[in-house]
């Protein structure tokens, strides 16, 4: 939460004078219509997604596209732990989902039913893909083919679900969340399941470079074609909500977003780095090391993109 009031006084800072001192938009005081309460639930949405698809990402886009895998790398990459993140997403959203209201209501002396979003049908629908995505990983330990595919359909409806029920810029950030979860997500289980997973296991160091390799190879596809449609929904997200340019540096708003894409820009870079240097090297003894250093900063930077992300979210579009 400090973290976030730190980001939205740096905005407050460069942005255009306004307001009263202390209060919002003036000295002091956060940007207009900034809530931190707001922001730290949106990004515990983020975080939730992140986790879940890229549970789902992991075990579909990358473990199930690994041809001729041993008996004991299927043992160092038993998707059961990739399962229990999958299961920590679904609790972070269910709080970012119910928390916000329930913060509301109190602050506003109202019922927590009241405070609910007032389309019932929608928030229900979003609710019970959640619980069905929640039951899903929990049956990955019982039948693991049956748990996937539930978890996957519940959590995909989950997030996807303003493509077929929500306006234009609604549509374009729920695939814009989606593939942002399935690029920096999946890595991030990668990194937590995958090459952690594999550089603690007795194999010997060659067979673990050459795993990590493999795991890295599968993973670098799918990185691509979700970092694109990144690019291109992040792009049409922002024009849709700046609607002028002048709005770029005028607005509380495009200040933010400009910080965004910055940090988005470096994770862009470090990921090419991994993918054209990094990547190419894999397979020697010690290379996955190399590369789980450079993943994990690629991370690092994209933990700040969600924060900045929470940030700008919960700002006011320009008018």
């Amino acid at each position: 939460m400090a973290l976030l009031q730190a980001i939205a006084q740096t905005i407050q800072d460069i942005a255009p004078p306004g307001g009263q001192p202390g209060g919002p938009g003036g000295p002091g005081g956060p940007p207009p219509g900034f809530s931190p309460t707001k922001a730290f639930f949106e990004l515990l949405q983020f975080a939730g997604y992140f986790l879940a698809i890229g549970a789902i990402g992991f075990r579909f886009g990358i473990v199930r596209q690994i041809r001729g895998m041993s008996d004991e790398a299927k043992a160092i990459l038993r998707t059961d732990s990739a399962a229990l993140l999958g299961i920590l997403g679904i609790v972070l959203l269910g709080l970012s989902y119910l928390g916000g209201p329930y913060v509301e209501s109190i602050a506003n002396h109202r019922t927590f039913a009241a405070a609910l979003p007032k389309n019932a049908a929608q928030f229900e629908f979003r609710m019970a893909m959640l619980a069905l995505a929640f039951v899903g990983f929990l049956l990955i330990r019982a039948s693991s083919s049956v748990g996937w595919a539930v978890a996957a359909i519940g959590i995909l409806a989950a997030v996807l679900q303003p493509v077929y029920t929500g306006r234009l810029p609604n549509e374009v950030n729920a695939v814009h969340i989606s593939a942002a979860s399935t690029w920096l997500g999946t890595l991030l289980v990668l990194t937590l399941i995958g090459i952690r997973g594999v550089m603690r296991s007795a194999t010997a160091g060659v067979q673990r470079a050459e795993l990590v390799g493999d795991l890295v190879n599968s993973f670098s596809p799918l990185a691509l074609v979700a970092a694109s449609i990144v690019a291109i929904t992040g792009v049409t997200t922002a024009w849709l909500h700046l609607k002028r340019i002048s709005a770029i540096w005028t607005t509380s708003y495009g200040i933010a977003l400009v910080i965004k894409l910055v940090l988005v820009l470096i994770v862009a870079l470090l990921g090419a780095w991994n993918w054209r240097r990094v990547r190419p090297s894999l397979g020697g003894e010690g290379s996955e090391e190399v590369i789980r250093r450079s993943a994990t900063m690629e991370l690092t930077f994209g933990a700040l993109v969600l924060i900045a992300t929470s940030v700008l979210v919960s700002l006011p579009s320009p008018r």
